[in-house]
């Protein structure tokens, strides 16, 4: 199981996901009462719980030395039994029994933790078994290289690491720094020499291992056309972990997105349940950072702030991390649609304004004033150095008669310096697959690109783009007569009029009904003249430079944004650079 929150810490009973109570060791002469931290759960704030029968994984292995007398008492008044570790001889029932394995580090073979914990240590995270390092007590001799060693192998295998300190936590590399204080579970944990067997005992017994896997799961999967597609094994344990009272789950995969990770539509036959109708789920699958990011995200801003109706719920219990992947597991939104699909038939409007007004509007009434930052710098993360329009997009930019330099694109927005802005949370990918449409609710997925302290005008500059690019994906028009319809929304520094209204039978007559309502709620973030032309500017560039290449129409669309992007950017720097910028 992954962990609770940012703030909070769970103890043994109030899971259900955990991160480890026992915070970095930063300094091996710290007291070990400093060391470790007690559960901050208050006693009103403790769940319904079950009467529980004892431990379902209350085994613990130890890999090299074995506690003494005193060691072994502190296990088992904890309820742990206690087993030597030979990792090849370990089967997956024994595995799926045992909540930590303990490896001791010895001073006359240092490096032998490194390959011992490439042997072990990603399948026994896949497990959900967490893994102790015993740093040896060796003594000046070693000059603490005993402990860089460990850390040196933690970077090398990139496994998820705990009880690091500041400065090795920062050597890790990016995808590795999940959380440095609160460490996702499961996990490679540093012991440091001063902790005691009794202390690691009650670091265990604080931070246990989640449910066992589901052996007997069986998975079958098929993908958006329906054909049959293979489950990798660390897939399978995830799935055999997130699901442990279920007989079987078929996995139906859903359109695949541009995040990277897969996502799927559950049926899942639950245990004991009378009857065949099974319970629908979404499980999302990826790389165990951005899984981890996302689930975060959910709790921290999404589950806390949008309204139970229009955001997934997450099945808490059914989320978890193995060593180089994770699962998230939620409520499935039944009867919806996404917004690009239903905008097209004018459906979208109410949606369109509900998301604005109330799935966005906890973050939106918290928003604060920045008075330092202008808006192109808030905004400076989604136009890095190190990306650029891919080749064969650029030529159908030179086709449609931009210049695809994305050098010149921060140049001009360098000079939109208009300040204050308006910054709060934002998603950060509100593209029109991420809305979901029913009835007029408008459902939020998807959270992995949410930030904090970025302009809140990026939401609605992206909704707009999101339905340019991927609501005309099906027209069939010449690309310079599609150009022309939508032009008199982009023929000026002026975005929120327009002289030239578009006829009801022309087949861009939908957009600007999208467009009209995005930005009548955009015009209430706007504190300066031209920052929602410049949001605008830099989501319409940000979508062509997408390295994806879809060999398409939507290649054409993502084309013509950056056409748009750099069109707005020269009429704001021209019209308002001595007036307002």
């Amino acid at each position: 199981m992954l962990a609770y929150s940012r703030r909070y810490r769970r103890c043994t009973t109030c899971g259900p996901l955990l991160r480890t109570t026992a915070v970095a060791v930063p300094d091996p002469a710290r007291s070990r009462k400093a060391t470790l931290r007690p559960c901050t759960r208050r006693a009103t704030e403790v769940p319904i719980t079950e009467f529980s029968a004892g431990r379902k994984r209350a085994r613990v292995c130890c890999s090299g030395e074995m506690p003494d007398e005193a060691g072994r008492l502190a296990f088992r008044r904890r309820g742990y039994e206690l087993k030597p570790y030979a990792g090849r001889f370990r089967s997956p029932s024994e595995l799926a029994v045992t909540d930590s394995v303990i490896i001791s580090q010895e001073a006359d073979r240092l490096k032998e933790i490194y390959r011992a914990l490439e042997r072990h240590a990603p399948t026994l995270l896949n497990f959900d078994c967490r893994v102790y390092v015993r740093v040896t007590a060796a003594g000046r001799q070693l000059q603490g290289r005993e402990r860089t060693t460990v850390v040196n192998a933690i970077r090398r295998l990139r496994l998820p690491g705990a009880g690091l300190t500041r400065a090795e936590w920062s050597t890790l590399a990016s995808d590795q720094r999940e959380c440095e204080k609160l460490p996702l579970a499961p996990y490679v944990y540093i012991c440091d020499s001063s902790l005691t067997w009794e202390d690691i005992a009650q670091v265990i017994a604080e931070n246990p291992a989640g449910e066992p896997p589901n052996l007997d799961l069986s998975v079958d999967a098929v993908d958006a056309k329906g054909k049959k597609i293979k489950v990798p094994r660390e897939r399978w344990l995830l799935l055999s972990r997130a699901f442990p009272d279920c007989n079987a789950v078929h996995l139906s995969k859903m359109q695949d997105g541009l995040s990277g990770g897969s996502v799927y539509r559950a049926y899942a036959e639950v245990k004991g349940v009378e009857g065949t109708w099974p319970a629908t789920y979404f499980v999302k699958m990826g790389s165990r950072t951005k899984i981890a990011t996302e689930y975060d995200h959910y709790q921290t801003h999404a589950l806390k702030y949008i309204p139970f109706n229009l955001a997934p719920r997450l099945a808490l219990d059914r989320c978890g991390l193995g060593a180089r992947e994770g699962v998230i597991v939620g409520d499935f939104v039944e009867h919806a649609e996404a917004l690009k699909d239903c905008a097209s038939s004018g459906r979208a409007i109410h949606a369109i304004g509900t998301l604005f007004s109330r799935t966005l509007g906890a973050w939106r009434n918290a928003a604060r004033t920045d008075d330092v930052r202008s808006l192109p710098q808030a905004l400076s993360y989604l136009l890095p150095d190190s990306i650029d329009i891919p080749d064969e997009r650029k030529a159908l930019i030179r086709s449609l008669g931009g210049t695809p330099d994305l050098a010149h694109i921060r140049e001009l927005l360098d000079r939109c310096d208009a300040k204050p802005i308006l910054i709060g949370t934002i998603h950060g990918d509100l593209n029109a697959s991420n809305v979901l449409v029913r009835f007029s609710d408008a459902i939020l997925i998807d959270f992995k690109q949410l930030k904090e302290g970025r302009p809140l005008l990026y939401d609605a500059a992206s909704v707009e783009v999101g339905l340019l690019v991927d609501g005309f994906a099906a027209d069939r028009r010449d690309v310079q007569e599609w150009l022309t319809s939508i032009e008199p929304l982009y023929d000026s520094h002026e975005m929120f009029e327009w002289r030239i209204p578009c006829h009801p039978k022309d087949p861009s007559a939908w957009f600007f009904d999208c467009v009209r309502q995005v930005r009548l709620h955009a015009r209430q973030l706007e504190l300066k003249k031209g920052q929602y032309a410049t949001a605008l500017a830099v989501a319409f560039v940000k979508k062509s430079c997408n390295a994806h290449m879809f060999y398409d129409r939507r290649d054409t669309l993502r084309a013509a944004a950056y056409l748009l992007g750099e069109r707005i950017l020269e009429f704001v720097v021209a019209e308002y650079s001595k007036e307002i910028l």
